[in-house]
């Protein structure tokens, strides 16, 4: 497995590959390595906000029910944001249960949790709310 850092206004992203497939996302980490240039474009290109999407293979770990989580995440148009609530009833699930399986997102920004918020708050974050701010800046939506 091989990473690469990419440094933001919050500090480091960091991102693990393993044969070409992007496999952990980590806020705050810094290494040395260099990944798939594809990969690694495409991440500087989100961070810089020319990009609104990514095309780059993953792998992926997580139960049946994370998944069905982080696959509707990633539906969340990007500069836009869904609740925890909202996100509950398409899945007739609580919002806790929604949020359990946010806080178990390996791959950060490609399920883009930071586009989840509370009802009345910006809501948690793994990385913090430092990032989950810059996060939604980048991508223009002002909460």
């Amino acid at each position: 497995m091989i990473c690469q850092s990419f440094e933001t206004e919050c500090g480091y992203i960091c991102v693990y590959e393993e044969n070409g497939h992007v496999t952990q996302i980590k806020f705050n980490e810094k290494c040395f390595g260099k990944i798939d240039q594809n990969i690694a474009i495409q991440i500087e290109d989100y961070l810089q906000g020319r990009r609104q999407s990514f095309n780059f293979p993953v792998k992926l770990g997580g139960t049946a029910f994370q998944k069905k989580v982080w696959t509707l995440v990633r539906e969340i148009p990007y500069g836009h944001t869904e609740t925890y609530k909202q996100l509950s009833e398409k899945l007739k699930t609580s919002p806790r249960a929604i949020g359990q399986a946010l806080k178990a997102n390996p791959l950060p920004v490609y399920f883009p949790c930071h586009r989840v918020v509370a009802k009345k708050s910006i809501g948690g974050f793994t990385g913090g709310i430092e990032w989950k701010k810059m996060l939604l800046k980048i991508e223009g939506c002002n909460f």
